[in-house]
């Protein structure tokens, strides 16, 4: 995109969607990394633990909560920006609740909090991700994966590490209450409430959900590729276990919930960014098939790095040693199966229904692994769920480079 065509976008929609990207990714930040080590170091066992990834399921089904957002709450000067004010407002005070519950003796209003929040986030999501569409053009798009990215690197700092360092300084609920303040200042409520969607639409696109074959859409676009269907079965067991064992592994082997926060969430996210700006231009030179086999296998080699953690070494120097390659991997992992999804899903009469339905299969499986990677943890170890995945990994390595071949490159 050209500097002047960034210039004739709006300052103040930049603005919006860093805001709403950035308080977006501080809840997410928070949930997905930074509480499973709150609850662990305040001695929660880990088949306890097993439940919370359960409760991100809501999260894997867009394509069923997608046509309640697009019908309702339209008025005359927005739609999706309606949506958006009410998940703000309700995560805010949600976090603010969550403060005043003891997360080891009201473990399940804990558990039912995060139930709560996961509805939030996918609402939230939802919203955004059309708003975006209604206002960024094509050749705009760009921008505003710019602009998550940077919001992505933020907020999980800020809601990962940082929130982890205060409560390594203070106490549950003084920490909840921050987070919760963080939110409500770092929104500008102002500027979404007299934010006008319509006068800033460009694409005035019929939602599919409108469509009268939206439901039958979901299942036909596996019409030929179960073979693909099961590799998106197979990856969770790839990805899932690593980040979140191996976090709780450091923790049982005696590093500081602070250390483990800076490596997880400051260290972790900032490698991941650079890998989106840097590298996965490198992997967008190869074939679909190319880049997708090359990420797993690359991937399932630096998980070999892990196997000593899993034993309880927990020498700084190995850690980041391991850490750092699978970060880069993971990455390369996540977009080349996004960009296979998107292929599989523009030749299709629902593009965005295609994609949805493929990554609801990834994300309900991905709940699942992480869920039983906890509880088998606890009985028999992290080593052998650790040696296990990596084994899966190697396989699934095997069977990308034949699914993927009997796709398009």
């Amino acid at each position: 995109m050209s500097h002047k065509e960034i210039k004739n976008i709006p300052k103040q929609i930049q603005e919006l969607f860093f805001t709403l990207y950035y308080t977006r990714y501080i809840g997410s930040g928070f949930l997905a990394g930074g509480l499973f080590l709150i609850l662990r170091n305040k001695g929660i066992a880990l088949d306890k633990l097993s439940l919370i990834p359960l409760m991100f399921l809501p999260l894997s089904f867009r394509v069923l909560w997608a046509p309640f957002i697009d019908k309702y709450l339209k008025t005359s000067s927005g739609h999706y920006r309606n949506w958006l004010l009410i998940a703000q407002f309700l995560m805010i005070l949600g976090l603010f609740a969550i403060a005043f519950i003891d997360p080891v003796n009201n473990y399940l209003l804990v558990l039912l909090a995060i139930l709560f929040f996961s509805f939030i986030i996918l609402t939230q999501d939802l919203a955004l991700a059309n708003l975006a569409s209604n206002i960024f053009e094509e050749h705009e798009r760009g921008l505003i994966v710019s602009i998550e990215v940077s919001a992505l690197m933020y907020g999980n700092i800020i809601g990962g590490a940082v929130e982890l360092l205060l409560y390594s300084y203070t106490r549950w609920s003084v920490c909840m209450i921050c987070l919760s303040a963080l939110l409500a200042l770092s929104f500008n409520w102002r500027q979404l409430w007299f934010f006008n969607e319509y006068k800033f639409s460009k694409n005035s696109r019929i939602s599919e959900t409108t469509d009268k074959n939206y439901w039958k859409n979901i299942v036909s676009v596996w019409k030929g590729k179960k073979s693909w269907c099961a590799l998106l079965v197979i990856i969770p067991f790839v990805i899932s276990p690593f980040y979140s064992l191996m976090p709780l592994a450091l923790l049982d082997s005696g590093w500081s919930l602070a250390n483990t926060a800076i490596l997880l969430k400051l260290f972790g996210t900032m490698i991941m960014v650079m890998t989106i700006y840097v590298g996965i231009r490198q992997l967008r030179k190869l074939t679909r098939k190319q880049s997708f086999s090359f990420s797993i296998i690359f991937h399932a080699c630096c998980l070999l790095s892990f196997i000593p953690i899993s034993l309880g070494y927990n020498n700084a120097l190995l850690v980041y040693l391991s850490f750092f390659p699978y970060f880069v991997s993971m990455q390369f992992v996540r977009t080349s199966l996004s960009t296979i999804i998107v292929d599989n899903a523009a030749s299709s009469v629902a593009p965005t229904t295609a994609a949805n339905a493929q990554m609801a299969i990834f994300g309900v499986f991905d709940a699942i692994v992480t869920s039983l990677s906890f509880y088998f943890a606890q009985k028999w170890g992290y080593f052998v769920i650790i040696t296990g995945s990596v084994v899966i990994a190697f396989f699934a390595a095997f069977l990308a480079t034949r699914v993927v071949q009997n796709q398009s490159d």
